[in-house]
Order: structure tokens, then sequence, then C-alpha cells
């Protein structure tokens, strides 16, 4: 009965408020027109008679009443945000908490979203790069080892293909080059491309400076022109205005410069090709040459590949090249010796090949800070619950004089939205934080990392993020809010907000649930991470590696041979240096070098293929490579008489089984596949990477072949790394100080680049989750706090009646682990379906890893004790006198 009369009584005075407030507007508009009609002249009756027939009827009254709740609404607008303001100022404890607990999920996906931008989102340079595609040749023949990018057309296919095809606008092909140049009285390694005709126009990349390379540019005999970066044109012509008039000196020779490109414009990078073929520029290229192609080299289907990229037609899709191009390949494949077929067709989007390796990460990382984003909303809604039910008195106040459900819940949403806002802004403010350590993690392998900023549309995004995390963690409070049971509170003055507790609660299950989600993917990768830490590369991790690319002064083998020879020599003769050798491709270079071969004596296959290098004697014994059996190369092998070879543990066993290689015979590509005798087997190195087991290889002596245009040195020494550089630096010096020494490192440092990124997304998850994991004791401590403060009067009858201290510290922290534990099997259940994602991540340990699926709940446990403690202390010192004295 006494609900329904206030029911009645409310809706009777908001009735009555209308109607005045009617009266009142039509009796003010009244006053101000016959006002008018008196300053005419007319008497006061007439006045007011003309009055009435001016303004009409009421409902010309009720629009100018409507136009003035307009304006008043825009005034309760901003009245809701003084208010807020004012709210907000005098709980300051409250507002930093939550301000700085939506600054860290807001902070962390803003950085993270940075990042996506640069990587996955923002334009490419290249003008509707969704049409560009990459062209490849994959054949089946090589085994199933060799991935279909393995093999680019040949240059004859590539300009049948050309000719023929309907499905490209335009065709590319282009070659990964390095180069020496002057810089400063020293030798620099320039990285770049020799590219054909049509490169610029196939990527819609016209130059900003000059002119791009021209059809006349791209003969030989004319092609000593070049195109210039903008960092080369900065850092080495600090931007002269009449760059189009100098000379840039490659390998010796001058090349005019025709060209600069605008500074976004790198490609090729490093992170498309393996690492030191761009001459270490890890942000792309930096010059690019004519291609010239010889009408020889045109005609070729026997020996080099190209890298071709292709721009479609308007409206051919990536299938429908891909049918061409495999009828075309048929065709074409009949040209090659009846040895050499069996060339297919791969048509690949270009996207898939510059961004394809690491979208899956990037995914993950918006994932795993989505999840931090939703504790972090959880958290604000609990504050928001709780400092709801602190404000029952003042909401119950507000809805009995009136105030209307929708109003209430507006303001406590403008609040929120305050809140946010804040959040949002000290979010911008960590972000830069989180994004600079994160650009300090750069593995090196993900491209177009380096240009992640806070650009207008990563603002834009965190407007966006703020305002819905307002209305994510501020509409349930706000609903709740409202749920005040005015009977109770007009017998008592106190009222209460239905199913709180139980909604608060609730969120700190769900925080808890995602916070295990994310520690079971950081601890299956934290696992496999120590997993290929442990792995043993074969060589020592101490061994100084470097690199020198000759130009074309050295064009034949002997004049090749004889450099290497002397300066090697110089090396061997500087004091502290123990042992040095050269090699063709040093282990996890990234270069790779494949040759056929066959055993006497196994049953061998066509075209079966296995690494080979060209090494000198001192080569092992520099890099710490044990000799399993056998003996190493010496100089007498130089003579090539007999013809010999060396071979690891991992193709003794599968080629040779159980029979003695050493003395052996085998036959390698090359002129004449010649016979081979091996003399030693050596340990099994890991050559690719850490994680695949180490393929069968066969190392041969350079002066019995030839190791080409560059060559990879390896030094032992007691000198630290700089004094080695610095001595085989004079060394290369004294025999050609035209020439540069790049890619300065120990094998330990290349070893950890191996596996940089893989450090990169587990050092990221783990912040996460790590982050994760404090936003949920937080939320666990706040609930906790609350229900002792709440719960004060009962736990002062309690200990008053005698209940002993341990026994309510035991019923806090009971009611913790509780919440915690249905978090856990929340959680657990979560994690054991979305850690399959990481599969393709996981090295030695399996995504239902039992070791990670007892540590994390464990680790929760033990943390959530610690968030308990304090207040099951707090509830422990209750004073039961004063908790009496105030009842």
């Amino acid at each position: 009965m006494l609900s329904d009369l206030i029911y009645r009584l409310r809706v009777f005075l908001r009735r009555e408020r209308v109607e005045d407030e009617l009266q009142e507007e039509l009796q003010y508009h009244l006053e101000r027109e016959a006002e008018k009609y008196r300053q005419a002249g007319d008497s006061p009756q007439e006045a007011v008679r003309r009055a009435r027939l001016a303004i009409g009827g009421p409902e010309q009254v009720r629009q100018q009443c409507r136009e003035t709740r307009g304006t008043k609404l825009v005034d309760d607008l901003f009245q809701d945000l003084r208010y807020g303001l004012r709210t907000l100022g005098k709980s300051p404890g409250f507002t930093i908490v939550t301000v700085l607990t939506l600054a860290l999920g807001v902070g962390a996906c803003t950085a993270i979203f940075s990042v996506v931008n640069a990587v996955l989102i923002r334009s490419l340079p290249y003008g509707d790069a969704g049409r560009i595609v990459s062209l490849f040749t994959p054949n089946p023949r090589f085994g199933n080892d060799v991935p279909l990018e393995a093999f680019g057309p040949n240059y004859a296919d590539l300009f049948d293909l050309q000719r023929q095809s309907h499905s490209f606008a335009s065709m590319t092909a282009f070659e990964p080059a390095s180069y020496n140049s002057a810089a400063q009285n020293s030798a620099i390694r320039v990285g770049g491309a020799r590219v054909d005709a049509h490169f610029f126009s196939t990527l819609q990349a016209p130059p900003e400076i000059g002119r791009a390379i021209g059809t006349d540019d791209d003969r030989p005999g004319h092609n000593h022109v070049v195109i210039l970066s903008h960092a080369l044109w900065q850092s080495m012509f600090a931007g002269s205005a009449q760059i189009l008039t100098k000379q840039l000196v490659l390998d010796g020779t001058p090349y005019q410069i025709i060209g600069v490109m605008p500074a976004e414009f790198r490609y090729p990078h490093n992170s498309d090709f393996p690492p030191g073929v761009l001459g270490g520029n890890a942000n792309g290229a930096d010059v690019w040459v004519p291609l010239a192609l010889s009408a020889q080299q045109k005609a070729d289907r026997q020996s080099a590949t190209a890298n071709v990229i292709a721009r479609l037609n308007p409206g051919v899709t990536v299938r429908q090249a891909q049918a061409e191009m495999t009828t075309l390949m048929a065709g074409i494949n009949l040209l090659h010796a009846a040895g050499d077929r069996g060339w297919g067709a791969y048509v690949k989007p270009f996207l898939d090949s510059a961004i394809g390796p690491v979208r899956n990460l990037m995914w993950l990382l918006v994932g795993a800070v989505f999840l931090v984003l939703l504790i972090a909303c959880g958290n604000a809604a609990n504050l928001l619950l709780a400092r709801a039910a602190a404000r029952t008195h003042e909401l119950g106040v507000r809805a009995t004089l009136g105030a209307a459900k929708g109003r209430i819940i507006r303001q406590l949403l403008t609040e929120s939205l305050l809140l946010a806002l804040a959040g949002g802004v000290a979010g911008v403010a960590l972000a830069y934080v989180f994004l600079h350590g994160l650009l300090r993690l750069n593995p090196g392998g993900i491209p177009r990392l380096t240009e992640a900023s806070i650009d207008a549309r990563v603002l834009c995004f965190t407007l966006i993020i703020a305002v819905l995390t307002s209305v994510v963690f501020g509409i349930l409070p706000a609903f709740f809010a409202v749920r005040i049971n005015l009977v109770e509170f007009l017998k008592s003055g106190r009222g209460t907000i239905g199913s709180g507790n139980r909604l608060r609660a609730g969120l700190v299950i769900g925080e808890i649930g995602l916070v295990v989600i994310l520690l079971a993917g950081a601890g299956l990768l934290v696992r496999s991470y120590l997993n290929v830490a442990a792995v043993r590369p074969g060589f020592s991790s101490a061994t100084v590696s470097m690199n020198v690319q000759l130009d074309a002064r050295y064009g034949s083998r002997e004049q090749r041979i004889a450099f290497f020879r002397a300066l090697l020599g110089q090396i061997q003769s500087v004091p502290g240096i123990e042992s040095a050798g050269a090699i063709s491709a040093l282990p996890l270079s990234g270069v790779e070098t494949l040759s056929t071969f066959t055993v006497d004596g196994y049953a061998n296959k066509k075209d079966q293929l296995a690494n080979d290098r060209n090494m000198t004697p001192g080569y092992f014994s520099a890099m710490g490579i044990p000799l399993v059996e056998g003996r190493a190369f010496t100089d007498e092998d130089a003579t090539g008489h007999p013809l010999v070879v060396i071979v690891n543990q991992a193709f003794a066993k599968r080629y040779f089984g159980q029979r003695d290689p050493v003395g052996l015979g085998m036959h390698t590509s090359g002129p004449g596949n010649p016979l081979r005798t091996v003399i030693g087997v050596v340990g099994n190195v890991h050559h690719t990477n850490l994680e695949a087991d180490a393929p069968p290889e066969v190392y041969e002596p350079l002066w019995q072949t030839d190791i080409g245009n560059g060559a990879f040195f390896a030094i032992r020494s007691s000198l630290p790394a700089d004094s080695v550089a610095t001595s085989v630096r004079a060394a290369l010096r004294t025999i050609d100080p035209s020439l540069a020494l790049t890619d300065i490192q120990t094998m330990g440092e290349l070893a950890s680049r191996a596996t940089a990124l893989r450090r990169f997304q587990t050092a990221l998850l783990t912040a996460f989750a790590s982050m994760a994991m404090l936003l949920g004791m937080v939320g666990i401590y706040g609930l906790l706090a609350y229900s002792v403060k709440q719960r004060t009067t009962e736990i002062g009858l309690r200990i008053a009646l005698g209940a002993s201290r341990g026994r309510v510290v035991g019923m806090i922290l009971r009611q913790g682990v509780q919440l915690t534990l249905m978090g856990l099997a929340l959680g657990l259940a979560g994690a054991l379906a979305l850690t399959r994602i990481l599969v393709s991540s996981l090295y030695g340990v399996s995504a239902l890893d039992p070791v990670t699926f007892v540590a994390v709940p464990a680790l929760l446990l033990l943390v959530t004790l610690a968030a308990c403690l304090v207040p099951a202390r707090k509830a422990a010192n209750v004073d039961p006198m004063c908790t009496l004295r105030y009842e």
C-alpha cells in the first residue's frame, strides 16, 4: 500500500509540475507580447486581447515550450558535467585508482594498436597494393622440404610470361644487392636492389625527386644511373637540393643520381629476404640501379631465378591469375631441357608476402591486450558499484524528490564518461612509454615496426575506446544504482541496491578467469622460449663473425681466391687471434645454398638436395665445431688431388647408415658431377634456425671450388670483439681500402637474433599477463575491502560473542579463495580451449602442458592470498565495543 501511495504521489506531483511550468511559460509570453502593444499606445485591455490573438492556441505555446526544453536539456548536460566533476573531486582516492586502472588498459591497447596500425592497417607506400602479387615457380622434384617460394621464374620464363599473360597489367623482376661505397674516408656497405624498367610503375611508387628508371636505362652500357632512398639522400648528401647533379660511387663505379624516393619507400626490406642479403640495412633498400640484362641472360633457362612481382589487371582475381599462369607454365615447361622440367606456378598476394608471417603475432597481441582492457573495465565497474552503494542516501533522496531513473542513469554515465576520458588521456601518456619499450624490443623481422607512432588514427581509436569503456563499465553500475528500495529508504533513511554484491563477485570471478587465460598463454610461450634457449647450436657463441663482399674488379675465381688467402693470412698474423676461417654462408645468417648430390652405395633419388657450403681450413676450429671422425681440411687440399668433402652427422646417419663414411665416395653438383672422397664427419650445426633439426650438410674446400663474391669470416680470439674488428678492418685496408667490413657480431649475438621474434612475443604476452594479474588482484582486494566495510557490524558482533581473530581472518581468506577457485575453474576451461591457437608458436611443449596448467593455479592462489591478507587483518582488528556503541 505504501509503495502504491508513493507512486501515485510522484505521478501527481510530476503532472502538476508540468502543468505549472506550462502555465508559467504561457503567462510569460503573454506579458511580453502585451507590453509591446502597450508601448505602441494600446490600452491595457486591448494590449492583452491582441497579445492573445498573436500568440495563438495551446499548440503554439507548447512548441515554444519544447524549444525552451531543448535549451534546458543542454543546460542539464552541462549541469551533469559540473556535478560529476565536483563529485569526483570530492573522492580523489576513488578517482585516481579508477583512472589509473583504466589508463593501464587503454594505454596498452593504444600502444598495440599503434603497432598494428603501422604493420597491418596503414597503407603501404604503393598504389592499390591489394592488386600486387608475387610470382613463383615451384618444382615438386626437389621434395616437400623446399618451400613454394624457393624459386622464382628464371629470366627466359619471365619474358615468356610477360608476352603471353593477360591477367597482369605489368610484371617486374629485381634482385637484392649490396655495394661498397666510400663515405667520410671509409668504405661502407649500401643495401639495395637491381630492378628492371617496370619496377616503380608496377608498384605505382614514383620518386619524390627526379625520375624513375626507364627503358633506356635498363640496357647494358647505359645502366650507370641510380635512385636513392630518402634516408641515404639525407645521411650521405645532407638533403642537397642539387642531388640530381651528383654521382654515387658503388663498387668503384660512378653512378649518376636520377631520383630520390619518398621517405616511406624502402622496398625490398630485410624482412622480405634472408638477413645480410641487403647489406645489413634492416630498414630496407637504399639504392636502386638498373637490372640491365644481356640478351644471353634474357634467354637463360638454366641458372638464375628472379624475384618477380606483378600487378593484376582490373577485375582479375588472384585465383584467375593462378589458373592462367598454371596453363602458361605447362607450355613454357616444355621449353626446358628434358632433365630440367616440372616447373609449376604459384601466385601469392603481395600483402601475404609482406605481412603474412607476422599477421598471427599481431592478432595474438590484439587479443591479449583486449583481455587486459576487459579486466580493467571489470575493475572500474566494481569500483563504481561500490561507490554507488555508498551513495545510496544521496540517490534515494533524489529519487524521492521526483528524479526520474533516466535522469539518475544519465548523471552516473556522465561520471563514467569523465573517468574514461581521464583514463584515456592518462592512457595516451602511458602508451608513449609502452611503445618506446616495445620498440626497444624490436626483433628486426616485423615490417615497418619502426614506423609505429601515436598518430591521428591512433588518437581517434583511443577516443573511441574511452567512450566504449565508459559505457561498458558504467552501464551496469548505473542501472543497479537506480534499484533503490524507496520503502526501506523512507522507513530507515538507508536503502540498498539489490544484487550489487553478487554482481561485484561475478565481475571478480570473470576477471580471474581472463587472468588465467593470459597466464596460461604466457606460461606456454615462456616454456617454449626456455626450450629454444636451451638448444645447443653446435658452435661457440664467443666466435666473432664478419662479412666482406667483393666488387666487379674481382671477376675471376683466381682473383677471389687470392684475395681471401691474403686477407686470411693477415688476420691469422694478428696477435691474440687463435684461429680464423672463411665460409660461404654462416649458420643462422639466413643465407642458404642447396646442391644436388649422389652417394655411392645408396639408393639415390633424382635431384636430392643438401645444404652445401664452401669453406677454408681453420673454419671448424674457429667456430668450435667438433670433428667427430676423420680429419679436417688442410692447405694441401687446395691442389684438388684428390677432391675431398666433409659431411655432418645428420648426413652420415641418413645416407651412410651403419657404414663408416670416411673414405667412401659421393658426387656433388658441378661441372662433370665430380667424385669426391669423404675425409671427415663433423658435429651437427643449426644452420637454418634453432627450432629445426640440423639438416644434412656437405662442406667443400673453398680452394677447390669458388666462394663467389662474398665470404663470412669466423675468428676465435682472446681479444674483445671490438679489438678483433679493428684488427681485421686494418688488415682489409692494407689489401683493398675500398671494400667494407660489415655484419660484425659474435655468434652468440647471431643466435640471440635468431630467437628475437619469439623473445618479443613472449615478453609482450608475459607483460600483459602480469598486468592482468595485477588488475585482477586489485579487484579481489577491492571487493574484500568493501565486504569487510559492509560487514563491520557483523564482524564486531562475532568478535564480541567470542570468535577468535584467527577465525575472522580465515573467514575473509575463505571468501577470497572461493572467488579465486571459481575464477580458476572458468579460466582453465577457457585456457584449454584458447591455448590451442598458440600451437604453431610452441616449441618442445604441448598446448595442454601439465606443468603450465599446474603452475598457473598455484601462482594465482599464492597471489590471491597475498591480496586477501590486508582486508583480512583489517577485519580481525575491528573493535567490537565501537561497533556495539554505534549500533
